[in-house]
């Protein structure tokens, strides 16, 4: 074979070059549309090119699953939430023992590689979007259509709190008595560079209600703020 006929024999057809092309144009742009969109977000609209170009190309991204996941990684980011078990009751454990006795979902110290701690991070974040309350007060009893909402909500929540009480309970081999919903807020600027807060400050974390009616609260599992402290004033 010459080298004539080597060269023809790789040679690509011009149609199909251009089919190449316009199917990588379309997936880049079915890739950047939403984050074009996000990006040019502001408090009274959005870029009309870049909410245009979202929209059209809407069924291919939400085809693919490609339109998700920017909002967790915004300028803006919000508190992050983590899951506490405890496995027996704080009155039987002796104070030396109460560590052993908790666990926290994720766990920087525990959850290794990083891969594993992110997959943690990920469950209790759903956990958390998933919360319906236990109680709700009597002013929204009488709204059929939230108590509907609210019904289906609870089920869906106390059946991923079971499964994951279930699975704790086996991989462990203890007995989970209570998971409570933590919420860690971010410190604001002043707090960082007047205050001098750090990222792992106990002001910054929060215990988060399982009911909408106020009742009385038992002692915490761990000592954890039931609300942030005010920042120190100098």
């Amino acid at each position: 074979m010459t080298v004539e006929n080597k060269t023809q024999a790789n040679y690509c057809p011009a149609g199909v070059q251009i089919a190449l092309l316009l199917g990588f144009f379309v997936h880049f742009s079915g890739v950047l549309s939403e984050p074009l969109r996000f990006f040019s977000r502001s408090e009274v609209r959005t870029g009309p090119e870049f909410a245009w170009l979202a929209e059209t190309m809407k069924p291919y991204s939400q085809w693919l699953y490609i339109n998700h996941g920017y909002f967790f990684f915004a300028p803006n980011p919000g508190p992050s939430h983590l899951i506490q078990c405890a496995f027996s009751p704080p009155d039987v454990v002796e104070s030396a023992e109460k560590s052993s006795s908790l666990l926290t979902l994720p766990d920087r110290a525990e959850h290794w590689p990083r891969l594993l701690y992110h997959r943690y991070f990920m469950l209790s974040e759903f956990y958390t979007n998933r919360f319906a309350p236990k109680q709700v007060t009597e002013e929204l009893k009488k709204d059929t259509e939230f108590m509907q909402r609210w019904s289906f909500d609870k089920e869906l929540y106390d059946q991923l709190q079971k499964s994951m009480v279930a699975s704790l309970n086996h991989s462990r081999g203890k007995e989970i008595v209570e998971l409570r919903r933590v919420e860690r807020l971010l410190p604001d600027s002043q707090q960082v560079l007047r205050e001098g807060w750090t990222l792992n400050d106990a002001r910054l974390t929060n215990v988060l209600s399982e009911t909408m009616v106020e009742e009385a609260v038992a002692p915490p599992i761990q000592e954890l703020p039931s609300r942030p402290s005010e920042p120190t004033k100098k």
